[in-house]
């Protein structure tokens, strides 16, 4: 089930958020808990949240969002940070749920595009994501 993230599962998320940058990076940087921590905590603090991927109380996955205006077109964008599936999961499509649930909820919020910030492109362009030159 997806849902948004409380503050046990932040902590969760949190514990895990090191692996998770550095994956992002392609193990080009490790950043400190500390570091991690903090750059979450100002999205969260912006407005931004998690939506998990739980089951039978376990926590398979996340994916970070936030919403943003866009003052020239009077309109919404809709961020996708980071989508995260804990590596024994992997496999099953839960990245792509976390990202339709993502898209879904962006959208009921007023948001007629979704930037995202994470790599994986061939991903997105299955998923009919599209890039955007700026």
């Amino acid at each position: 089930m997806i849902t948004k993230a409380n503050e046990n599962d932040l902590k969760e998320i949190i514990s895990n958020a090191v692996d998770a940058v550095q994956e992002a990076t392609a193990y080009t940087f490790k950043p400190l808990q500390r570091q991690v921590e903090n750059i979450i905590r100002k999205t969260l603090d912006h407005g931004g949240y998690y939506l998990i991927l739980k089951e039978k109380g376990c926590l398979k996955g996340w994916i970070l969002i936030d919403i943003s205006k866009d003052y020239f077109k009077q309109q919404n964008i809709g961020f996708i940070y980071e989508v995260y599936v804990l590596p024994h999961y992997r496999g099953k499509g839960y990245s792509k749920g976390l990202i339709k649930a993502a898209a879904e909820e962006l959208s009921i919020q007023g948001c007629n595009e979704i930037e995202r910030n994470i790599r994986t492109v061939n991903f997105y362009k299955d998923m009919r994501f599209v890039h955007h030159q700026r």
